[in-house]
């Protein structure tokens, strides 16, 4: 069988994918220094403005990797260098780089530290008064809770691939510790940024630097990987973690880039949007797309957001109000590398309910049926599979991403699970172009011989013609952690609440329901394509994501009869008349 990824190649270079713009002659103009906290620390900053009198509206990069002694590059060419109408300024959070304090991820000092910054920034004769925050992943995290502090002066933040819920979205999604991730960032990842530029600043007269290098000792307590460990359930800390919770506070104009299949953060977040829009809010826009982590930064959306700051920072008239609420980009990638998008979709609303509402989003379900088969109009029987955490997965990176030196270089989508490992259902060949958009559900009856616990991980695939199948998107679920909230699950939507009075182990060979959400994607099936759905235990081997699945090997059979009725539900929508006709590559 051949195998697919229908998704742009992983990119982990941040500032990879988008042409560079001309740049005007003039030199800007760069300092560094530090902002001092009302507590007396200290915040390392460097900033970038044009060599004219000004006064300037300024774009703020806030994040723990370097900012305050690297600032975006490529985001200073655009805004500063060719556009010479912005200053420029990368802030490091407290405990990181060449700040002072203690690091601990996202707590709440950070956001309060976030809306210092912007009142100093406001104070400057090089300022003025107005602010956008801007960036992707880190930097864009920090916008929504500085965000939420209500700043004066913050006029609009575009936050791209960022996390809204932080258990559910990459901590622990479905309930299964995402150790890879977690450890990778926590140890590898942003402690890098200190190590290699903390000593050439200290070189260079700035001995207040070496606390960069020092700063991983002072903060072994609050690693995030130490604190993923201490609360395995969704828990006081997680919320304060998690800018959803302060979604009734963000009211500054806002606009997301989010991508599908992005490696980092994935896609579960886009329910952010959803709750913007069930809240009733006119003032966020987003740009939705197949894709990794790097979308952000292609040339399509670097043009958008620069008209969104023109617009809100610069007052300029430029038809933004205009602008579809949503933006959903199709098959991105057709152009041979830049990334652009096959076609674009406009929608109004992001919120399932609305969208049902509306008559634009209806529910596909296709129930699981006996010798592997998916849409059967009577589905009878069961299906048997053996749970075999570490051998029955199936990945869909490159283990040479996670950092981890020696790791093999090769796509672990090339291989599918061993046989027996994993159940596979599919449908007959389409007879019509499906498109679907949103998140979905699995709804299992399945039980264990052992009793004790499964997880599980759902991929969704496009089987085509030919017999290549194609990546579409995955989900997961510790079954010990099945139990719903009613007041928020959905059709299409299960929401575990995931507390440990909740949780309840399996009992040998009794069926029990439980629902598994597949992330939320967009993807056209096309005519003579089937639909699959692998169930299958959850990666293990770092590509960036990987689990640690419940270690215990034991047969699991999935129920499909008329009493346990097992199905697959997606979220259809009509076939956009502008869709591309062919499949892409």
């Amino acid at each position: 069988m051949r195998r697919a990824l229908l998704v742009v190649a992983v990119a982990l270079v941040l500032g990879a994918g988008a042409p560079e713009p001309a740049r005007s002659q003039a030199a800007p103009i760069r300092e560094s220094g530090y902002v001092t906290m009302d507590d007396g620390t200290d915040l390392r900053y460097t900033v970038v403005r044009p060599s004219g009198p000004g006064p300037y509206p300024t774009l703020l990069e806030y994040s723990g990797y370097d900012p305050g002694t690297n600032p975006d590059a490529s985001h200073i060419r655009r805004f500063v260098e060719r556009d010479g109408g912005y200053a420029y300024i990368g802030v490091n959070l407290r405990g990181t780089g060449c700040s002072e304090g203690t690091f601990d991820f996202f707590q709440p000092r950070e956001a309060v530290d976030g809306a210092a910054v912007i009142a100093w920034i406001r104070q400057q004769p090089w300022s003025d008064g107005l602010v956008g925050m801007i960036g992707k992943s880190y930097p864009g995290i920090t916008q929504l809770f500085v965000a939420a502090q209500q700043p004066p002066g913050l006029a609009a933040i575009a936050p791209g691939h960022f996390y809204a819920d932080a258990y559910r979205d990459i901590a622990r999604p479905g309930g299964i510790l995402n150790y890879g991730f977690a450890s990778l960032w926590s140890f590898i990842g942003r402690p890098s940024y200190e190590f290699q530029s903390s000593p050439g600043e200290v070189l260079e007269g700035d001995p207040g630097c070496i606390r960069g290098s020092l700063a991983e000792l002072g903060g072994i307590l609050t690693n995030p990987f130490v604190q993923l460990l201490q609360h395995p359930f969704d828990d006081a800390l997680v919320r304060e973690r998690s800018p959803e919770a302060y979604l009734d506070d963000v009211t500054v104009p806002l606009l997301a880039t989010l991508s599908w299949q992005d490696e980092q953060l994935a896609s579960r977040q886009t329910d952010l949007l959803a709750q913007l829009d069930d809240r009733g809010s006119t003032s966020w826009w987003a740009t939705l797309t197949n894709g990794d982590h790097g979308m952000a930064r292609t040339a399509t959306e670097l043009e958008d957001l620069e008209r969104f700051y023109d617009h809100f920072l610069k007052g300029e008239d430029n038809g933004w109000e205009q602008r579809p609420r949503v933006q959903v980009w199709w098959e991105a990638g057709r152009d041979g590398g830049a990334r652009a998008p096959g076609w674009i979709t406009s929608l109004e609303h992001w919120s399932e309910a609305r969208r049902r509402a509306s008559g634009d989003l209806t529910t596909w379900p296709l129930a699981l049926g006996p010798g592997g088969a998916l849409g059967v109009d009577a589905p009878t029987g069961s299906t048997g599979y053996t749970y075999a955490p570490g051998v029955g997965s199936q990945g869909i990176a490159n283990p040479a991403y996670a950092g981890v030196g020696g790791a093999p270089f090769f796509y672990l989508w090339d291989t599918p699970p061993p046989a027996g490992t994993a159940a596979a259902f599919t449908t007959a060949p389409l007879e019509a172009d499906r498109t679907v958009l949103g998140s979905g559900s699995l709804d299992l009856w399945l039980s264990s011989a052992l009793g004790g616990d499964v997880d599980l991980q759902a991929t969704i695939t496009e089987v085509r013609p030919d017999g290549q199948e194609v990546f579409v998107q995955q989900g997961w679920l510790k079954v010990s952690q099945r139990a719903l909230d009613p007041a928020r699950s959905t059709e299409l939507r299960p929401y575990q609440t995931h507390q440990g009075a909740d949780a309840a182990s399996l009992l040998p060979g009794v069926p029990v329901a439980a629902r598994l959400e597949v992330f939320p994607f967009g993807h056209v099936f096309r005519a003579g394509s089937r639909v699959r759905v692998w169930v299958e235990a959850p990666t293990v081997l770092p590509q960036l994501w990987a689990f640690a699945p419940h270690p215990v090997p034991a047969a699991v059979t999935i129920l499909h009869d008329a009493e346990h009725p097992s199905r697959l539900v997606l979220p259809l929508v009509p076939n956009d008349p502008e869709r591309a006709g062919a499949r892409p590559a």
